[in-house]
């Protein structure tokens, strides 16, 4: 039994792992892209637009007018990317049975 729970143990672990890589990954390639720049230029924007109205929009209203804009603007590669690695890490899954027996 012990050896079972370490085993279970391990493969979480290694999952975890897996999707820490593909976070660093997304942040490094939407840095490289100039895609985070793009999103700081789209805040400052909405910010500026809204203190023209004397309104100071909170950060869930900016939350709300950026988001379907910034994911617009993710490049192409970097969605195909991103989708490459997880379904790497699902095939590493699916090979283990870590869904069957955790």
């Amino acid at each position: 039994m012990p050896q079972e729970y370490d085993s279970r143990a391990s493969l979480h672990l290694d999952v975890n792992q897996g999707l820490d890589r593909v976070t660093e990954l997304v942040q490094t390639r939407l840095i490289e892209s100039g895609w985070r720049d793009q999103v700081k230029l789209l805040c400052r924007k909405a910010i500026l637009e809204s203190a023209s109205n004397k309104h100071v929009p909170t950060v869930d209203e900016l939350i709300a007018q950026i988001t379907p804009k910034a994911r617009a603007m993710v490049h192409d590669a970097v969605k195909r990317e991103l989708l490459h690695e997880l379904e790497l890490i699902l095939v590493n899954v699916d090979k283990t049975g870590y869904a069957k027996s955790f």
